[in-house]
This record gives structure tokens, C-alpha cells and sequence, in this order.
């Protein structure tokens, strides 16, 4: 797995970049020890080498009909391939994961686990000791306890608990410091409390798995986030309203959208792409154990779970508990269900993540001065590779 801190210095030539806001085409990007120095829309590397004395002789990456794209944030996401995050063997799954998802073009994860005191320290162990970077592995996201049962969704009962300030406490204990962000449902009592404790912690309060009307529903103070829009909440009506109703209406800083076209169907996907503002849409997979790998049977907290082409269910009960598409499946299949262009889909899988965790002024875009955490991409968006992969392999030399 490459290392976005090498301190390479290349250009790329000729590619489309895709940028925050659109695609410049033919263009050339320039990388100086591992940050980005230069983007420049005529795509040629001798003029940057003319303008720049760092490039003169600096090795030349010719790569038209490829796009260039920052690595890409699943936010939440709790497992993929053969890796449940939930049921770690050690810190070696999660390097061994980190590489699978490259695969996708991802470069960044929030293993996403459901209360349980020993999978939450489990992973905390392993994310201690698996040597990943903070811009690669920010700390982990629990998903409950403190959620609505009626809007379980795919948490057991036994996962789910009332508000409990010494519980939360414990939470904490366990996480370690490493508690990034935390699904709540606002309705119940204590929630406020909750904010608090998890707030002051430095953690990302996200209300989901909820049953709220708003008139009733207590929010937290900024920032916050919604949970997986539209699944495990109230839907939008123009009465009392709920969860999906606040997505809408401008107040939280970021909202997550499962993007997979399983869990929310082309119109709740082109609504959301229209109405939520691209500085708060964070596109997920939810994606879980088998994700990425070929159909079928799988487990998952000690329940059996199959994959298909429908997402991947519960075998008992045939509920709807994650998804098996990762990183590019999620932007492609964004881009065509919500009618969206390339960038718009990019962004939301990148630099809206970053700044939900944190990391935006550093990573999450092609921007100068920020990290060159990038994939080169083929057209057709199937095959990921990073530079560095590409410099190792050649030897080239400015023209």
C-alpha cells in the first residue's frame, strides 16, 4: 500500500483532474515531495519545469485517457472482503484491509462497529498497533447504543441501550481516544447528555436510527451529522417531518447518503444530490463483511448473513444490513442513478468526509498544497493505481 507522505517529486501529464468543482482536461499536475505544487490546465509538463527549477529533471508520468482523483473516504463503513471489523484476529486485519480497499480507490476508513465493550476494544488494540496513519485510519465510528428500537434497522437488541451517562463514560473508556463519530437517535431522554459527554469527547455526534418528529426531536450543538439519510428514520413529510426533513433543511453540517443504489432508490438519490448542499453530502457504502468479495454466505456478530445482488441481508429475516459495494462502485453507481457529473460524486466521497473528520486542509482534493493522496484512474473507472506504483515500475525523465 502506498504512502501519501513519500516525499516524491513527479509530474502527471495529460490527464483529466478531477478537481472540487469540475474536471479540467488534458492537464498536467506536479507533485513535490508528496504535496502538490502546480495544476495547470495546458497539460505540459516542460512548462512547469521552465517556471519551477524543483521539476527540472524530475520524472514525467504521460498519462491521457486516465483520470486523476484523491484517494477516496469510506466514513462508514463496517467491513469489506473477508474482514468483519467487529471480529478482528489483530492489527494485521486491518493493514490487510486498508490494502483491499485500495483496490476501490479508497485511502481512508472509519471501521464502524455496534456497541459491544469487547469488538470496540478489540479494535481499538488494533488500530493501536497497526502502525496505519491518522489520514489512512482517523479512529473508529460506533453505531449505537444509544438509538431508537423502532428504527433499529439492522442492530440487534441487544446492541441498543437508553442514554446512561455511565455507560457513555465507559464507551469512551473503551474507545481509547479514538471515538470519531457516534450515531444517536435525538427523541430519547437523556440524549441531550449524551451530546454533551460525546461532544466534549471530540467525537462526531450523528443522529440516526430514529423515530423523531421534529417538533420534539433536541439537537445537538455544531457540528453534527445525520446517519445514513432515509434508511432506519422518519421520512420527509410536510407535516411534523423528521430525520430526512432535517437533512433537508440546511441545519446539519454533514449528511450521510448510502449511494450503493440499494439502500435508497434514483429519485431519494437525485433528490438528495439537488437539496443537500455538496459542502455537507457525504456518500457511504455501509458497507459490511463481504463487500467487494463474490455472493454468498457470511457472518456477521454471530448471525448469518448472505450477499447477493439485493445487498446483503439477514438469512433469518431477509432485513436489508449493509451493503457489498465499495468506494468506485458507490461513485458509479452515484453518478448514473442521481444524474450527477464525476466530480460532484468525487467530492462527496472525498472532501467532504475529510472535513467531517477533520482532515480537509490537508487531504480530499487536488488542491495545491495539499497532500498528493491521489489515484491514477482508467476511464472506465476500473483499475486504481497510485503514482508511486507507476514511478517504481519506470524510469522517466522530463523532456
Amino acid at each position: 500500500m502506498a504512502d501519501s507522505h513519500t516525499h516524491e517529486t513527479y509530474i502527471i501529464e495529460g490527464a483529466d483532474l478531477v478537481l472540487p468543482d469540475c474536471i479540467l482536461p488534458h492537464a498536467a499536475l506536479a507533485v513535490r515531495e508528496g504535496k502538490i505544487a502546480h495544476i495547470q490546465a495546458s497539460g505540459r509538463s516542460a512548462d512547469i519545469a521552465k517556471k519551477d527549477p524543483a521539476f527540472a529533471g524530475a520524472p514525467v508520468l504521460h498519462m491521457p485517457d486516465s483520470y486523476v482523483m484523491p484517494a477516496l473516504v469510506e466514513m462508514h463503513i463496517h467491513g469489506c472482503g473477508e474482514w468483519g471489523f467487529e471480529k478482528l484476529a489483530g492489527p494485521e486485519d486491518l493493514i490487510t484491509a486498508a490494502a483491499f480497499l485500495e483496490q476501490k480507490g479508497v485511502g481512508c476508513f472509519v471501521p464502524t462497529v455496534l456497541w459491544d465493550r469487547s469488538a470496540v476494544e478489540s479494535l481499538v488494540l488494533a488500530i493501536e498497533r497497526c502502525g496505519l496513519p491518522e489520514y489512512t485510519l482517523p479512529g473508529l465510528y460506533l453505531e449505537g447504543p444509544f438509538v431508537n428500537k423502532a428504527r433499529r434497522g439492522g442492530i440487534h437488541p441487544e446492541r441498543i441501550a437508553n442514554p446512561d451517562p455511565g455507560l457513555a463514560r465507559a464507551i469512551l473508556e473503551s474507545a481509547h481516544g479514538h471515538l470519531r463519530i457516534i450515531t444517536l437517535a435525538p427523541e430519547l431522554n437523556g440524549a441531550e447528555e449524551m451530546y454533551t459527554i460525546f461532544q466534549k469527547a471530540g467525537a462526531l455526534v450523528s443522529l440516526g436510527h430514529s423515530d423523531a418528529r421534529l417538533p420534539a426531536a433536541k439537537l445537538p450543538a455544531h457540528p453534527y451529522s445525520i446517519t445514513h439519510l432515509f434508511n432506519a428514520m422518519t421520512g420527509v413529510d410536510h407535516k411534523e417531518g423528521g430525520l430526512a426533513n432535517l437533512a433537508f433543511s440546511g441545519d446539519p453540517d454533514f449528511v450521510e447518503l448510502n449511494g450503493d443504489g440499494i439502500h435508497v432508490n434514483a429519485t431519494c438519490l437525485r433528490l438528495a444530490a439537488r437539496a443537500v448542499s455538496a459542502d455537507s453530502l457525504v456518500l457511504i457504502s455501509d458497507a459490511v463483511i463481504s463487500a467487494g468479495m463474490a455472493h454468498g454466505s457470511y457472518r456477521y456478530y454471530g448471525h448469518e448473513v448472505i450477499s447477493s445482488e439485493r445487498g446483503v441481508r439477514y438469512a433469518d429475516t431477509d432485513v436489508l444490513m449493509g451493503s457489498n459495494r465499495l468506494g468506485i462502485d458507490i461513485v458509479r453507481n452515484f453518478v448514473e442513478q442521481a444524474q450527477v457529473p464525476l466530480w460532484q460524486a468525487v467530492r462527496a466521497m472525498s472532501l467532504t468526509p475529510r472535513k467531517a473528520l477533520g482532515q480537509a486542509e490537508e487531504y480530499g482534493s487536488l488542491e495545491v498544497g495539499k497532500f498528493a493522496d491521489i489515484f491514477l484512474w482508467d476511464k472506465d473507472l476500473e483499475i486504481p493505481v497510485r503514482p508511486e506504483t507507476l514511478l517504481a515500475r519506470t524510469d522517466l525523465h522530463a523532456e
